[in-house]
């Protein structure tokens, strides 16, 4: 009878992560597969003596190494076998004792200390996260003697700025950091280069850079996490084509009327993971409404029906098409996370019904004016522009100098116009076939083939 935890029990190894092997020597790689391989051993639910000799592993080991292999990784996945190389830590070091003074040139033995200090008095982490945040100290790159180092800019003024707040916070003169030789300023120089360089974005914006596509001004990684599988986030927004189109009406006698409409729009809510194109609609007006945007919602739940294209020598072929055609159980599936633009029909009370109460899915509207916020449906965009409505006849350009727009109107021939019928058949074989296109942020994978593994 196996008599192990049950949290024991359901230990799969084959989820954890893996160790960089080529950063270890001969010996280091020999020890770590021994580990390996009494942990396997372990979970396969071997008897602890049989592994302690087959391995030579102790049992106090192994039980210690799968606690280690539990314990949570910054990147919010579990440490796995990078805790079985040695020497690595998998909880911070915590200082228990306090400073004590030795001798005139201060103290001596302070490891810890500073991280204690952020931990007794909170407002100096937090003042400290706000400096960060308003570039008080900056982070450059150097070369010298060959390596690559970082250096900080503003370290001193934001060290005598940083024991002031200390004196605010009720500290003396025999408290740490004022009982040490250098009051801490390189313990304050560490804390803040790894603040600094916690992520890429924060690197970048300490850097220098004031804005990196396709990330947010803000610290807002809690909000919105990254897409790691299908129907995870969403990307929705609406494009203007820039095209005339011509609607026809008859009326009661029989008469067509025909009328010329320059703003149509595309909406269309797509997959950031597998960057398929779950749902579009076009609307005419000079704004979409919020009843544009929950026919879109609506457009993407629904399976996808298969349309009997008019046009001569427009057809599938057998690798495009969309998602709830190649895998029919898509339809009706919903996703947890949409991010779109501040557009009134975007936050309509009605929108934000049908996204919030009917789909269920929490809704991320980013800051005005920045589509790099959403840079897969703005690269969709690109595509259908460059693909589609650029090349159409009565394309009415980007701007008044457009080339392009001279040769969709040739010879100022105002009968080349597009109708409705015609557009959505166009957009419809135009956004199939973009599925059966290899996408190079895909590793040249198709978005159909994406969503299929």
């Amino acid at each position: 009878m196996n008599r192990r935890k049950p949290e024991l029990q359901a230990i799969d190894l084959a989820t954890w992560p893996g160790i960089a092997w080529t950063d270890l020597d001969s010996e280091a790689r020999k020890a770590i597969r021994q580990r390996m391989h009494a942990l396997e051993l372990f979970v396969q639910g071997e008897p602890v003596h049989t592994i302690e000799k087959s391995t030579g592993v102790n049992r106090r080991q192994l039980y210690r190494w799968l606690e280690r292999g539990l314990s949570l990784h910054p990147d919010g996945c579990v440490f796995g076998f990078r805790a079985l190389q040695p020497h690595s830590r998998v909880t911070p070091y915590a200082r228990l004792t306090g400073i004590v003074v030795q001798g005139e040139r201060g103290s001596r033995g302070t490891a810890g200390a500073f991280a204690q200090l952020l931990e007794r008095y909170p407002v100096l982490g937090t003042w400290l996260r706000l400096q960060v945040k308003r570039r008080r100290v900056t982070i450059e790159q150097v070369h010298t003697d060959g390596r690559l180092h970082t250096r900080l800019h503003g370290l001193q003024p934001l060290h005598v700025a940083f024991l002031q707040e200390c004196r605010a916070a009720g500290l003396t003169v025999a408290d740490y950091p004022f009982n040490t030789d250098g009051r801490a300023i390189r313990s304050l120089g560490a804390r803040l280069k790894a603040e600094m360089l916690r992520t890429f974005a924060a690197g970048a914006r300490a850097a220098g850079a004031s804005h990196l596509k396709g990330l947010p001004y803000h610290d807002n990684e809690a909000s919105v996490p990254s897409a790691k599988r299908p129907y995870q986030v969403v990307e929705f927004d609406g494009h203007r084509l820039d095209i005339r189109l011509k609607i026809v009406v008859r009326d009661q006698l029989g008469f067509e009327h025909e009328f010329e409409i320059e703003r149509v729009w595309l909406l269309a809510i797509i997959d950031v993971c597998t960057r398929a194109v779950l749902g579009f609609h076009i609307a005419l007006g000079r704004e979409y409404s919020r009843y544009d945007v929950i026919k879109t919602i609506e457009n993407a739940l629904e399976p996808h029906r298969t349309r009997s294209f008019t046009i001569a020598g427009l057809a599938f072929d057998a690798r495009d098409g969309f998602p709830s055609q190649r895998l029919p159980e898509l339809g009706y599936v919903t996703w947890e996370w949409m991010k779109l633009d501040n557009a009134k029909a975007n936050l309509a009370n009605e929108s934000l019904a049908a996204m919030c109460e009917f789909v269920g899915c929490c809704v991320d509207a980013g800051p005005k004016y920045s589509p790099d916020e959403r840079p897969y449906i703005e690269r969709f965009f690109g595509t259908i522009a460059s693909r589609l409505s650029s090349r159409l006849p009565g394309y009415t350009g980007s701007h008044p100098r457009d080339l392009r727009r001279a040769l969709a109107d040739p010879k100022g021939n105002l009968r080349l116009f597009v109708s409705l019928d015609e557009l959505e058949e166009l957009v419809e074989y135009a956004i199939g076939s973009y599925h059966g296109t290899p996408h190079a942020g895909l590793n040249n994978v198709t978005p159909l083939d994406a969503r299929s593994v």
